[in-house]
């Protein structure tokens, strides 16, 4: 017969398994970097969504702009409404003020105004519009 076979293995013990101690360490230290990583990509998700709200947001106030400046110079004044893009619901205040800075110019301002989860954002476009018929 073989003697080693009958022979208990010696094991060296740089070559033992690892502990229970060990697993549960690695788990957790997993875990931790697992829910850091997830922290982080909520928090893109989030930051992507308010920038494209911004975008659109400015996109609208833009529009506005435009549309005040289609109007006649006589019939230039304060207005408002309200646009849903994507869900979320944005509100448009434009105000004219007349001979602001000067005689035959006006100043117009346009604020746009909605919510995001982090709370209520605005963002406000200038524009001096003058009349050239004098």
């Amino acid at each position: 017969m073989n003697r080693s076979a009958e022979r208990p293995r010696r094991v060296a013990r740089n070559q033992r398994g690892t502990t229970l101690i060990e697993c549960v360490v690695a788990i957790v230290l997993f875990a931790i970097a697992a829910a850091a990583i997830g922290d982080l990509l909520t928090e893109q998700i989030r930051m992507q969504r308010s920038n494209g709200t911004t975008s659109t947001a400015i996109s609208v106030a833009a529009g506005e702009l435009e549309d005040v400046r289609t109007l006649n110079y006589a019939n230039m004044a304060n207005r408002s409404s309200t646009t849903v893009v994507d869900g979320v619901t944005y509100n448009l205040e434009t105000s004219v003020a007349a001979n602001a800075p000067q005689q035959n110019m006006k100043t117009v301002h346009t604020t746009v105004v909605w919510t995001e989860p982090t709370g209520a954002k605005s963002y406000t476009l200038h524009s001096i519009y003058t009349d050239v018929t004098h």
